[in-house]
C-alpha cells in the first residue's frame, strides 16, 4: 500500500514535491525515477517484502519498463510460481516484482490474472508510452490530467496532482451538481475541470499525446442461476474463505475492524479459523465505541470477539471529531459529504497505533443485497402491479404530509420517499432514494434553466438485467461503493498510513453471487446468502441482531459541535461565492432547524463544500 504519482513533463524537484504531498500514504520510504522529462514518484508503506528489494519505482531487469504501484496483489505467490515455471527468475519476494513480470509478458491481458487492489503506472521506455490501471472495484484511487503540451500527469490523490503546473483547476459545474446529488463527485469527474478519476476496472494508455481507455472487468448482476439458499452458501463459503485467507498474507501483523454486525463478524470468524489452522497468534480486532447508546455496538462486538477468539480492543470515539473537517477535505482534495469519513479517520488513527493492516466488511451490503432500499425496490415492483397509477399519484401527494424525525430515525422518511416515488420510472425512483439534493433543489441552488441529470438513474438504466434487485445492486457497485465507501475508506485510513483490505470485494465472489437469481439472494430478506453462510460460523443471536450501521450522530452534532460553524459559514455571502442561490439554502436551513425535515446530511454537505472552496484560496 502506497502512493504513486508521475508525469511526462516533470523534473526531480517536482517529483519530490509530489512525494512530499503524499508522504502520509507511504511513510516508510519515498523515491523517484526520472529520465528525459518523464518521471514516477512512489511513497512506500511496506507490507510485503520489507527489504529494499520491494522498493519502487521498480525497473525491469532489461531496463525497458518502470513501474510505480499502489496496493496489494493477494495471489502473488501463485502468480510467482506460474512465472517461474516459464523461466522467470526473481530477485525479491515482493508482489511488485511479480506484477511487473506479469505485465512484461502479457501486457493488459495479465490484468485478468490479478486478485487484488491496485492502482499502477507502467512506463515503457522503448515505446515512450504510459499505462495506467485501476483495480476492478475501485478500492485504490487514481486521478489524471492532460497537460498543455499533450502530456499527462497522474497521482493517487488530487492534492498531489495539483502540484503539477499547467492543470485546468477551474470548477466543473456538472461535477458540482453531481456532488450535491450524491454527496461525492462520481467518477470520472472531479470538481476540477481538468482532473479526472480513472474508472474502476479500467485502463488508460498514453503515447505521443494520444489517450485511449478501456475496461477489463465490470460487475454483472444478471441473476440467471436459480439455486437453493443452501446451494448458494456451499458455493460462497469457500470463495469467501479464500478471499479472507489471501488478504491475511503480509509480512506485518493483520487485524480486523469488528462492529458486531454480520459482515465484520463473518470476516472475524474466518480470520480466526485461518489463524488457528496455521498455528498463527490470535487475530486482533478493534471496535469504535460511542457515548450515545443508539450508535454504540460494543456489547455485540464483545460477544463476537469472545465467540471467535480474537484479542479485542475497544477504541472510544474521541470528542470534537468534527474539528477534523478541514483536514478531511484536504485528504480528499475535493468535497466529500459523508460524515462517516470522520469516524473512519478516528478509528484508523487509533488502530494504527497497534498495526498496519486491517480487514473490513465494506461491500457486504452491495454484494449480498443488505440495504433497506433493496427491499424497497422489490416492494415497489409489487406496489406498481397492484395499485393503479391514479391511486399511486394520490398516495404520493398525501405522503408529503408524513412527519419526519430529526433524531436519526428513518422509518417515516423512508415511507414518504417510497410513496412519493410511486409514479416514477424505476430508474428515477431508485435515484430519488439514493440521491440527496433532488433535481429541483439543484436547479434552484445552481440557477439552472433546466433540470440537471440524475447520475444514479443513468447507471440504473445501463444495468444488464431488468430485474429490480439486479439493477439496484449493479448500480450500487458502480456508484455508492467506489464513490462513497471505498473513497472514504482509502482517504481516511491512508491519511494515517493504515491499509484496509476488503474480502467481500474479491471479484471471484462478486462474479459468483451476481449470477445467482434475485429470488435466491433475497430469499427471506436482506443478505440471505451471507446469513446462510454465517450460520455455519456464528450463533443465531449474532446473525439475527438488528443492524445499527456505522454512522455518526449528525443530528446531535448540528445542534452542538457544529451549530456555530453552520451560523458562521452557511451565510448568504459565502454561498454566493460558491455560486449557490441563498433563497434555496435558507429554505432548507429553516426546514431543518424547524424540525419539519431532517436535512442533516445536506447541511453537512454544504459545510464541506464551503470548507473546500475556502481551502482553494489558501497557498
Amino acid at each position: 500500500m502506497c502512493g504513486i504519482a508521475g508525469s511526462t513533463r516533470t523534473n526531480p524537484e517536482l517529483l519530490q514535491a509530489m512525494n512530499a504531498a503524499m508522504a502520509h500514504r507511504g511513510p516508510d520510504a519515498q523515491a523517484i525515477w526520472h529520465e528525459n522529462g518523464v518521471g514516477l514518484a512512489h511513497a512506500r508503506l511496506a507490507i510485503i517484502d520489507l527489504t529494499p528489494g520491494g522498493a519502487q519505482p521498480m525497473a525491469s531487469p532489461c531496463g525497458r519498463w518502470v513501474i510505480a504501484f499502489n496496493g496489494e496483489i493477494y495471489n502473488h505467490h501463485h502468480l510467482r510460481a506460474e512465472l517461474e515455471a516459464v523461466g522467470e527468475h526473481f530477485s525479491s519476494t515482493s508482489d511488485t516484482e511479480v506484477l511487473l513480470r506479469l505485465l512484461m509478458r502479457g501486457g493488459k491481458h495479465g490484468l485478468d490474472k490479478l486478485i487484488g487492489m491496485f492502482a499502477l503506472a507502467l512506463w515503457d521506455r522503448r515505446d515512450q508510452s504510459l499505462l495506467l490501471v485501476r483495480d476492478r472495484l475501485g478500492v485504490k484511487p487514481l486521478v489524471w490530467a492532460s497537460l498543455p503540451d499533450g502530456g499527462i500527469a497522474f497521482a493517487s490523490e488530487i492534492d498531489t496532482l495539483r502540484r503539477q503546473p499547467g492543470l485546468d483547476l477551474g470548477l466543473d459545474r456538472q461535477a458540482l451538481s453531481e456532488y450535491l446529488a450524491c454527496l461525492y463527485v462520481p467518477a470520472p469527474r472531479t470538481l476540477h475541470a481538468g482532473i479526472h478519476k480513472l474508472l474502476p476496472g479500467h485502463w488508460l494508455e498514453w503515447k505521443d499525446g494520444a489517450i485511449t481507455t478501456g475496461s477489463y472487468w465490470a460487475p454483472a448482476y444478471t441473476g440467471e442461476r436459480s439455486i437453493s439458499l443452501d446451494e448458494a452458501a456451499e458455493e460462497v463459503l469457500p470463495l469467501l474463505d479464500s478471499a479472507v485467507r489471501l488478504r491475511m498474507v503480509a509480512d506485518v501483523e493483520v487485524g480486523c475492524f469488528l462492529s458486531g454486525g454480520i459482515d465484520s463478524s463473518v470476516i472475524a470468524a474466518l480470520m480466526s479459523r485461518a489463524a488457528k489452522e496455521s498455528g498463527a497468534p490470535p487475530v486482533r480486532s478493534f471496535t469504535m465505541t460511542f457515548d450515545e447508546p443508539a450508535y454504540d455496538e460494543r456489547v455485540a462486538a464483545r460477544a463476537v470477539a469472545e465467540h471467535v477468539g480474537t484479542i479485542h480492543t475497544e477504541l472510544p470515539a474521541r470528542p470534537g471529531v468534527t474539528d477534523l473537517l478541514d483536514d478531511m477535505v484536504r485528504a480528499f482534495g475535493e468535497p466529500f459529504g459523508n460524515p462517516t469519513a470522520l469516524l473512519i479517520h478516528d478509528l484508523s488513527t487509533s488502530a494504527r497505533q497497534h498495526l498496519k493492516v486491517a480487514l473490513v466488511g465494506d461491500g457486504g451490503d452491495e454484494v449480498f443485497a443488505g440495504y433497506p432500499r433493496h427491499h424497497g425496490g422489490l416492494l415497489a415492483e409489487r406496489y406498481r402491479r397492484l395499485l393503479p397509477g391514479p391511486l399511486r399519484a394520490l398516495a404520493g401527494t398525501a405522503a408529503q404530509l408524513i412527519p419526519e424525525s430529526t433524531s436519526g430515525r428513518h422509518a417515516w422518511r423512508r415511507a414518504r420517499e417510497f410513496l412519493s416515488a410511486g409514479t416514477l420510472p424505476a430508474d428515477q425512483m431508485y435515484a430519488s432514494w439514493v440521491e440527496y439534493f433532488d433535481p429541483e433543489e439543484r436547479r434552484a441552488m445552481l440557477g439552472l434553466d433546466t433540470l440537471p441529470s440524475r447520475p444514479i438513474a443513468d447507471l440504473y438504466r445501463q444495468a444488464p438485467s431488468a430485474s429490480a434487485l439486479d439493477a439496484m445492486q449493479q448500480t450500487d457497485l458502480l456508484s455508492f461503493l467506489p464513490g462513497n465507501l471505498l473513497s472514504y475508506g482509502d482517504a481516511m485510513s491512508m491519511a494515517v498510513a493504515l491499509e484496509l483490505r476488503h474480502p467481500f470485494l474479491d471479484h471471484r465472489l462478486i462474479d459468483c453471487v451476481g449470477r445467482m437469481a434475485a429470488a435466491t439472494r433475497f430469499a427471506g430478506g436482506k443478505k440471505a446468502i451471507l446469513k446462510q453462510v454465517a450460520r455455519r460460523l456464528l450463533p443465531s443471536h449474532i446473525i439475527d441482531r438488528p443492524k445499527l450501521g456505522f454512522n455518526p450522530p449528525m443530528g446531535v452534532w448540528l445542534k452542538t459541535d457544529l451549530a456555530t460553524m453552520v451560523a458562521e459559514r452557511l451565510t448568504r455571502a459565502r454561498m454566493g461565492e460558491l455560486g449557490l442561490d441563498w433563497t434555496a439554502i435558507a429554505r432548507l436551513l429553516a426546514e431543518h432547524q424547524g424540525g419539519r425535515r431532517d436535512h442533516s446530511l445536506k447541511v453537512w454537505a454544504l459545510l464541506v463544500l464551503e470548507a473546500w472552496e475556502r481551502g482553494q484560496k489558501q497557498p
